[in-house]
């Protein structure tokens, strides 16, 4: 299936229903990484290891960010994230300096902490919509252009979201993207 951001959001509750019926361990997750980045201002590492539990652990992410970082690193980078998450550029940045995180990490985490603003990116994503939605070579910039693209097809949704009051954050939107580009065979063009 090939559709268009407006066309996508005209069925995005669907896509978001799959993904969140699948994933029933990540909105506790969120809650609880939320509240933690709003009450204590950091994350540590058991905070970053659930992620790895409820998100993946794709090519051993756990150990490797385990054995590259220490909790004092990961509060220090993550804190200094939370802090900037006002400028999304900055906050990515802070996070992505954690060693052996990566961009597909560094997102997710962004996206637990602060769903209502930010989204993750993975290689899914980048291969399931067209490239001219974020066609920066710089990791910064290209993750700044999905988090726009996200906030565009957010605006296009007519139907109540499953946030508070009827909202769809950020990372809803990115929610029910990844599910829809799941299949290889459904792009976003």
């Amino acid at each position: 299936m090939i559709l268009t951001p407006g066309e996508f959001s005209k069925q995005i509750s669907k896509w978001y229903e799959i993904w969140r019926n699948s994933n029933p361990n990540y909105f506790p997750l969120e809650a609880r990484l939320t509240q933690k980045a709003h009450t204590v201002g950091y994350l540590e590492m058991d905070d970053l290891i659930a992620i790895t539990r409820v998100l993946g652990n794709s090519y051993n992410r756990r150990g490797k960010v385990r054995r590259s970082n220490t909790n004092e690193d990961i509060k220090e980078k993550t804190g200094a994230a939370i802090r900037n998450l006002a400028n999304p550029a900055n906050a990515f940045l802070n996070v992505r300096c954690i060693r052996e995180w990566g961009l597909t990490y560094a997102t997710k985490t962004l996206r637990c902490v602060c769903p209502r603003n930010y989204s993750a990116l993975d290689s899914k994503l980048h291969k399931g919509i067209d490239r001219k939605y974020f066609p920066s070579r710089d990791e910064t910039k290209r993750y700044l252009e999905f988090l726009s693209f996200c906030e565009q097809i957010r605006k296009m949704v007519t139907e109540p979201g499953p946030r508070e009051g009827g909202e769809w954050f950020i990372g809803d939107v990115e929610i029910a993207l990844f599910q829809f580009v799941w299949d290889e065979n459904n792009r976003i063009i």
